[in-house]
């Protein structure tokens, strides 16, 4: 189940997704996952909605996206009346931009509890934004 969980959100933060039109709703995807990001001290909601290891973030309330290149996320559950298990996943590209932005993931920003457990996402993750500014 970990794995499972580990391979949704890594999908999901991660942070790396087929590119929807702006005037998609995101948050109402068939597998889209929302997290907290928090990127040059701006605070942000973002919306992953796919399997790759780089699935680009929408940025909700706006027309931008967050194009991962490198990340470093722990994924930790903890099932109901259980032992937490956690998993670290890194990656990072060849070529990484000139100007790149790191965004924090903060575990206490992104726990989420369901009956069967407690899921944390938390770590960063370096890329960058479009539109380019």
């Amino acid at each position: 189940m970990l794995r499972h969980l580990t391979l949704v959100a890594l999908s999901a933060v991660v942070l790396a997704f087929v590119a929807q039109s702006a005037s998609a709703d995101p948050l109402n995807a068939k597998k889209s996952d929302v997290f907290t990001a928090v990127c040059g001290g701006r605070q942000l909601m973002i919306s992953v909605n796919g399997s790759g290891e780089f699935t680009p973030a929408h940025v909700v309330g706006s027309t931008s996206m967050f194009i991962p290149t490198a990340f470093n996320l722990t994924f930790s559950f903890t099932p109901t009346g259980g032992v937490t298990e956690s998993e670290t996943d890194t990656a990072a590209k060849a070529k990484q931009p000139k100007n790149p932005v790191t965004c924090v993931l903060p575990a206490d920003l992104n726990t989420f509890t369901t009956p069967e457990g407690t899921f944390t996402l938390s770590g960063t993750a370096t890329g960058f934004f479009t539109p380019a500014s």
